[in-house]
């Protein structure tokens, strides 16, 4: 055994199951839980897991930031969570049985720590939650995990991690249940490897009974009445141990490794289980997300289908040409970080027509100086409104303030800087029918340029999507329009169409009831990102209202 246990310095399965850790009062064993045993045995300095409700993540990263300390002494780690009494019940119900169960942990560790930080030796391991800056901010570590990501904001997450910026090992744990595609855990997901559990079958690869369902399931078959079980799709092969598998790959070239499993998998939750939830539930998304560890959005609460954003396209109509666009236009933009989106739509026999979509960026050499000099994407922004015949623009005001505000200034009463309310409930405010206070008039720059709008951000794009679901829009065919651009997710400089895009991030946009009182039920609809920011959804956002101020009638509420 001493044999044994001096080889498991160097293997994290073979440690836990030679100091007999334990979870719940039950050994740590693999035998019915094959499906974590190549989780356990990757020791990459980057895994994600995506997978359903109650398979044992929460041990598996626990235990591994245990055995990482214990062989790393004076280290820091830390395992965040989306809340404080998640994190305390963590700590004082799973975290000290664990630590106590482990005895190389028992001997150097301190039950009488606080909840929020246990010292393995010379080494702390930090419990935080994602609710309070300083939990995010406060303590440099060599090793950060996330449990239950889909339930904590990326914004959260991208600092967070900036807590390893300088730490020569850089460790990172991710595992949740899933929610919208692209989002959160299943971004995470998509962006790795992508090993998913395939169950043994007649077929070559196996079969992915998540994927599958529910034709992975034979409840009725009359030879064997009440019984439910598990069978290949494709070759009929009966699955009756889905834990004889294999995590295969769909992303190899992909730079950590990410797992996916179900509940399907689990030796503990029989198939019929999960075939009278899936009969009875009335919240399909949180199936999909709890049982099969699988994204999910209702097709009702996305903002628009693509399928109702191809039928809007007209092969007909031309992209409008620069300096050749006779009827004004109206300009919508959204800014980030170096990058300007632009939206540019015109009015014409009641139809509002989309005449140019472009991605204005510093690092792109299409938009440098004559010598090669990096520019303000801003400078592009003001060719746009010669070439184009502007008539309105509305521009994002954030995250560049002062460009935005010297590029308003040089078309005065034709650049509206704007906005967004979470809680307005009008669709915009137009801020120059205002009449200032002196308090104001005194302020900053920003504050006393009086072209400015206040946008509600639900009930605006709630419109946004109703026009274009309506037939309002018109839009040429995508592919005619080209330009460089760098690509999302592997930054290369790439030819694409950018109404593609646009077309991408509208489909991003999702409906979703936030409750603000658990007791009453109040709440709230929000727009929530089912993938990354929706950057050019947001310039058609602010393209749409600046062309309905545009129109001598208006269906907005002006201040």
């Amino acid at each position: 055994m001493d044999d044994l246990r001096n080889l498991s310095k160097d293997s994290f399965p073979l440690w836990c199951l030679a100091h007999g850790a334990e979870v719940d009062n039950n050994p740590v064993e693999f035998e019915h839980h094959r499906y974590l045993l190549p989780v356990y045995a990757d020791q990459s300095n980057e895994v994600v897991l995506a997978k359903a409700a109650q398979l044992g993540a929460t041990v598996w990263m626990m235990l591994r930031i245990l055995w990482w300390l214990h062989a790393h002494p004076g280290r820091k780690a830390g395992l965040y969570m989306p809340n404080k009494e998640l994190v305390d019940n963590t700590s004082a119900d799973r975290l000290t049985p664990l630590m106590q169960s482990v005895p190389p942990i028992r001997e150097i560790s301190d039950v009488n720590d606080k909840l929020g930080l246990r010292k393995v030796g010379k080494s702390s391991f930090y419990l935080l939650h994602l609710g309070g800056k300083s939990a995010k901010d406060s303590v440099p570590l060599d090793y950060v995990s996330f449990d239950e990501i889909r339930l904590c904001s990326d914004k959260d997450i991208d600092q967070t991690m900036e807590r390893i910026a300088h730490s020569p090992y850089k460790m990172k744990l991710f595992a949740s249940t899933t929610g919208l595609p692209g989002s959160n855990i299943d971004m995470r997901f998509n962006l790795g490897r992508q090993y998913t559990w395939q169950a043994k079958c007649g077929c070559p690869d196996g079969c992915n009974l998540a994927r599958t369902f529910p034709d992975c399931i034979v409840p009725d078959d009359p030879r064997r009445p009440g019984e439910v079980y598990l069978r290949c799709p494709k070759c009929k092969y009966e699955i009756k141990n889905p834990q004889n598998g294999r995590y295969e790959s769909h992303n190899p070239g992909a730079d950590y490794n990410s797992y996916h499993v179900s509940q399907l998998v689990s030796r503990f939750i029989t198939p019929k289980e999960i075939w009278d939830f899936w009969k009875r539930t009335t919240n399909r998304a949180e199936f999909y997300n709890a049982k099969l560890g699988l994204p999910y959005v209702d097709a009702e609460n996305m903002g628009i289908t693509l399928p109702l954003l191809k039928a809007a396209v007209d092969d007909s109509l031309p992209w409008a040409e620069p300096r050749k666009q006779a009827s004004k236009c109206a300009m919508g933009v959204d800014q980030g970080a170096g990058y300007l989106m632009v939206t540019i739509s015109d009015l014409k026999e009641g139809k509002k027509r989309i005449r140019h979509v472009e991605i204005i960026e510093q690092h792109n050499p299409a938009y440098r100086g004559p010598e090669g000099e990096i520019l303000s994407p801003f400078n592009r922004l003001g060719e746009l409104m010669h070439e184009f015949n502007i008539g309105l623009a509305v521009v994002d005001y954030m995250p560049n303030t002062n460009d935005a505000l010297q590029f308003a200034r040089q078309f005065p009463g034709r650049v509206f800087l704007a906005y967004y309310s979470r809680d307005a409930k009008e669709v915009v405010q137009w801020n120059d029918k205002k009449q200032y206070k002196d308090t104001i008039r005194k302020a900053g720059p920003f504050l006393k340029f009086k072209h400015t709008c206040q946008i509600g951000r639900f009930p605006s794009l709630d419109y946004m999507f109703g026009e274009l679901k309506s037939g309002a829009y018109v839009i040429p065919d995508p592919e005619r329009l080209r330009q460089m651009a760098y690509d999302e997710k592997t930054n290369i400089l790439v030819p694409m169409a950018p109404c593609q895009l646009l077309f991408n991030h509208l489909t991003r946009l999702v409906k979703q009831w936030h409750e603000t009182n658990e007791e009453t039920g109040d709440g709230k609809w929000q727009w929530v990102y089912a993938g990354g920011d929706p950057h050019l959804a947001h310039s058609l956002n602010y393209c749409n209202v600046a062309l309905e101020r545009m129109k001598r009638q208006t269906l907005f509420t002006f201040a």
